[in-house]
């Protein structure tokens, strides 16, 4: 009888192990985000997690520059396998700044991993009808940084109004020529990024207006660096540095971004409470 008791013991140790070992190489699933509450402001954001850029640095400041509006509830889907049409069908602004390519890995994978598997594609045609939507027939406003502009998608580069240009390499870039008529830019001067990726653009829709352009050191390229447009009841930016943290950490990049999130939800801009701040 010992034995028989021993052998059912360890037929229920293992069937233990072998489901714990299961759980462990099981996708883990994630809850849908609670609702949207009255009164609440819903910011939907898709950062960089590839080889080139830093979706850490980029989540990171952009929680830090908005800590400060607590009726904010800024969602990260940090793989692109996790935006969804139903994740912005009542979101107020959307940030993205993802390329056209798939995740190079897949963050919702096995918490403890030893292989890496590749992620989703974000820019798919049912998200990409989804967000066009959002923004022309509802109005939620869309903050596009960086590398949104390579999202190779012909859809989204119309909505944003440009043709994207060939980058150049990282190097010390000049902000200037701020549009001292615009609200996103009134009043912020001339400043310098230490190291930055200066992408370019051409403005193509009639209905832009230039916020900045930049100055490259070492190629000597001068370049449209942020614009913004409507589009339908929705509101545009692109703001195209932040290939690095460094344009993060300046105070006068940061009020840029406070201030273009602002407008692009139609909201009154208020002062940005970190000015002259670096963080």
């Amino acid at each position: 009888m010992a034995s028989d008791n021993n052998t059912e013991k360890k037929g229920v140790l293992s069937a233990g192990l072998a489901a714990l070992a299961a759980a462990a190489v099981t996708p883990q699933v994630h809850a849908a985000p609670k609702p949207k509450a009255p009164g609440e402001t819903k910011i939907v954001a898709v950062m960089a997690h590839d080889t080139n850029h830093n979706g850490v640095t980029q989540e990171y400041y952009m929680r830090t520059i908005f800590e400060s509006k607590k009726d904010w509830r800024l969602i990260f889907a940090r793989a692109s396998s996790l935006f969804t049409p139903e994740l912005i069908g009542d979101a107020d602004l959307l940030v993205t700044a993802r390329t056209g390519i798939a995740d190079p890995i897949d963050l919702t994978a096995d918490p403890l991993a030893d292989s890496m598997r590749e992620g989703a594609q974000l820019w798919t045609d049912e998200n990409v009808k989804a967000i066009i939507n959002n923004i022309r027939n509802r109005g939620m406003g869309f903050l596009a940084l960086h590398c949104t502009i390579y999202s190779r998608n012909r859809d989204i580069t119309d909505l944003l109004g440009i043709e994207p240009i060939m980058h150049n390499e990282v190097q010390p870039i000049w902000v200037r020529d701020t549009n001292q008529d615009h609200p996103i830019t009134q009043g912020i001067g001339r400043f310098f990024i230490n190291l930055d990726e200066q992408f370019a653009v051409v403005i193509k829709s009639e209905y832009s207006t230039t916020l900045f352009e930049t100055t490259a050191m070492h190629d000597k390229r001068n370049a449209v660096g942020g614009w913004c447009l409507e589009n339908g009841k929705g509101r545009i930016v692109g703001l195209l540095p932040g290939h690095t943290a460094d344009p993060y950490r300046l105070p006068e990049y940061q009020e840029i971004v406070w201030r273009a999130a602002h407008w692009a939800m139609r909201r009154d801009i208020p002062p940005y409470p970190k000015a002259g701040k670096s963080i």
